[in-house]
């Protein structure tokens, strides 16, 4: 009986023990929590975030200065072109915290008896800042930024179409730093409405822009066409001489719009080519002429000679020189001489010295015939033979020759005519030749030859030989 009391009482200790301790806790608990009420009756419970800051245990007034704080360390930073920036500050602009209960808002919202919530769940809150700032001190700042001073900024450039080391290139554009400006405080004011730290002047397109940039596909195409104009090179040949036509002569030629229409000056290829005639053509024109006896003479008169035709020779020019051209090329000639050589003679011709009264013919640089003639009368103006330069028409043999109005008809062996009714023939009705005969007793005006020299030169001259007449 004793024992089973004993184990009764010692079991009546534990249970009160165990009570009393549960008792102690309880009211511990009971106490933290009460505790707890007490101090967080004017606090934010902890792990508590107001607009991404910790505001654990903090009054409504120290999270108001908290705020007040944040937001007087504000600054606009503008980031501008060249990695550079300027900074628009709370202070230069009145920048404030106004509270508009925002703060003591979330507070109330707090329920005080459920804090022990907070030792294991967060609560985040958020609110746009109550903030003002002087409208003026913002003008003012705005208009002491540099980025807005168009006197220290450098305007967009188009990109446009130069001649640069021998080539058409397009020049790139000039990008420059100048704002957009009313684009440009407009963005920034409402930069400073939202609260923003940065604005990129770059990212919001405020910057004025080239019209025409590097890539234009018009003006690069523009410069292809003028680079194949200019790339053309053509070496004119007359004889020994040449004349070079390029890229430098033809560029002052060259025009074009902003459509890319290139247009080659026609007048200036007439003049270039005008210019080629009047240096090479020696149709019509006086000529230098060395004679047998070493005499340099002046033949004037004739037809025979270079003559570029101009017309037919700017139609082949033109586009010759749009498909930019290179290589040799012999102009277009309505008339051409058997060489450049020897006063355009070349070596094989027939020389008439009508003062002297004789005739050569050279074949291959090489006298072949010599002798004396009887040329027109000089004492009857219709009949004077005219000094210049004449080609063969053609040969005959025998052939009649008649005057004019049928006045005479003579019967010749070999005539070779090269000038209107007037050519080379055989006079067998003459004794005698050279000399002064020619002054009253000449011919009608052709070249009366001996049969034999007559026969010689006939068998020798072909259609297009030249025949130079002079005094």
């Amino acid at each position: 009986m004793r024992t089973k009391e004993s184990k009764k009482s010692v079991g009546r200790i534990i249970r009160n023990i165990v009570l009393g301790i549960l008792g102690i806790c309880l009211f511990v608990l009971i106490g933290f929590y009460v505790a707890g009420m007490v101090h967080f009756q004017d606090r934010f419970f902890l792990n508590t975030m107001i607009n991404g800051v910790d505001m654990s245990e903090m009054t409504v007034e120290q999270a108001e200065d908290y705020v007040a704080k944040q937001i007087g360390t504000y600054q606009l930073e503008i980031k501008e072109r060249g990695d550079k920036s300027e900074v628009i500050t709370a202070e230069d602009i009145n920048y404030h915290y106004v509270s508009k209960g925002e703060v003591q808002a979330f507070k109330d919202s707090q329920k005080l008896y459920m804090w022990p919530l907070c030792l294991w769940k967060s609560v985040a809150y958020t609110f746009d800042s109550g903030t003002q700032y002087d409208e003026e001190l913002l003008t003012e700042a705005i208009g002491k930024l540099e980025c807005l001073d168009e006197t220290s900024s450098v305007a967009p450039k188009d990109a446009y179409i130069d001649f640069l080391e021998g080539s058409y290139q397009v020049v790139p554009e000039v990008e420059g730093n100048l704002l957009v400006k009313e684009k440009t405080e407009s963005l920034i004011r409402e930069a400073v409405d939202f609260g923003s730290r940065t604005l990129s002047l770059e990212e919001k397109n405020c910057y004025q822009i080239p019209g025409k940039r590097e890539n234009d596909a018009v003006m690069n195409a523009t410069c292809d066409k003028l680079n194949r104009y200019i790339s053309t090179d053509i070496e004119y040949l007359f004889g020994d001489n040449t004349e070079i036509l390029n890229g430098e002569i033809i560029r002052p030629w060259l025009s074009y719009d902003e459509e890319g229409n290139v247009s080659l000056d026609k007048d200036q290829v007439y003049e270039y080519v005008y210019q080629l005639a009047q240096k090479y053509d020696t149709a019509d024109k006086p000529r230098e002429f060395v004679t047998h006896d070493g005499n340099t003479v002046s033949v004037e008169g004739g037809y025979y000679g270079w003559l570029i035709d101009q017309e037919a020779e700017v139609a082949e020019l033109i586009p010759a020189i749009e498909s930019g051209t290179k290589g040799t090329r012999y102009a277009v000639f309505a008339q051409t001489a058997v060489s450049w050589d020897n006063s355009d003679l070349g070596d094989t011709y027939v020389e008439v010295n009508l003062s002297g009264q004789h005739v050569w013919m050279y074949e291959d640089g090489e006298e072949v015939v010599s002798t004396d003639c009887v040329s027109g009368t000089m004492s009857k103006p219709d009949c004077v033979t005219p000094p210049g330069t004449y080609t063969l028409y053609y040969k005959e043999s025998p052939s009649v020759l008649k005057g004019e109005n049928n006045e005479y008809e003579s019967k010749v062996t070999y005539w070779m005519p090269f000038n209107g009714g007037i050519g080379l023939h055989d006079a067998v009705w003459r004794s005698s030749f050279g000399g002064e005969i020619y002054k009253t007793n000449g011919s009608h005006g052709c070249i009366n030859l001996p049969l034999e020299a007559a026969a010689q030169i006939y068998e020798r001259v072909y259609d297009g030989i030249p025949i130079i007449c002079y005094y």
